[in-house]
This record gives C-alpha cells, structure tokens and sequence, in this order.
C-alpha cells in the first residue's frame, strides 16, 4: 500500500495585510494641499489622531482589549505628566516676582549681617569670662 499524499491546511489566524498608515508629514501636506496654511494643516492633523486614538480606546472589542487597557494606561500615565508639568510652569515665578524676592532677601540678608557682630561680641565675652574663671579657680 502507498502512502498518501496529502496536505492539510494551516490552522491558525491568516496572515493580515498591513496597510501603510500616512505620516504626520504626509497628512499634512495632503491638508495643505487642499488649501490649508500649515498651522490650520497640523492643527487638523492633531485632531484627526485625537479622534482615531479615542475611537480605538472607547471602542473595546474582544481580543484588543489587553491592548486597549495598557494604552488606555499609557495615556493616562502621560496626561498626568503633562498635568504635573503645567503645575510645575505655572507655579514658577515671573521676572517681576523674582526681582522682588531677590531685593527682599538681600534687605534681610543685610540686616542679618548687621545684627551678627552685636550677637556674637556677648557671646564672646561670655566664651572668655568662663574659660578665665576655670583657669583660676583652684583644683
């Protein structure tokens, strides 16, 4: 008896087509082709990729959803930086403000420096009373 010749199909998922996504820079010269300025083009790119970005979070569907919890987490990591980072720049002081802050430091620096030699002089004489009236006194 022969053996027989014969294939059995592949089981598993079938190998997808990838589509090539355009470029930031290709989507803006395809808006600045339709009569746009380039700030209105990447303004419009922006959103566009807000829109695609927040479809695909909202979207949840069967087996991406592993994928769309850790980008759901992703960015929600990221606009909590950029929230800690605009805290952190509107919270810095302008020009004005640190001018002033740096005149009043020095005006307490100054008096600070001024009050030193009439709170040390005691002190000294303190120090050297003491250390004289050990020396002499009698063991």
């Amino acid at each position: 008896m022969e053996p027989l010749n014969v294939k059995f199909p592949k089981v598993g998922p079938k190998p997808s087509k990838k589509v090539k996504l355009p470029t930031a820079k290709e989507l803006i010269s395809h808006y600045e082709s339709q009569g746009m300025d380039s700030q209105d083009a990447s303004m419009k790119v922006i959103e566009d990729l807000q829109k695609a970005l927040f479809s695909v979070i909202s979207s949840g569907k069967g087996k991406h959803d592993k994928l769309l919890t850790e980008s759901s987490r992703k960015v929600d990591a990221i606009s909590n930086r950029v929230t800690v980072l605009d805290m952190k720049l509107d919270s810095k002081p302008g020009y004005v403000e640190t001018f002033a802050i740096g005149l009043a430091s020095g005006a307490a620096l100054k008096g600070i420096g001024a009050l030193v030699p009439h709170i040390l002089a005691p002190l000294a004489q303190i120090w050297n009373s003491v250390s004289t009236a050990t020396r002499s006194s009698p063991q």
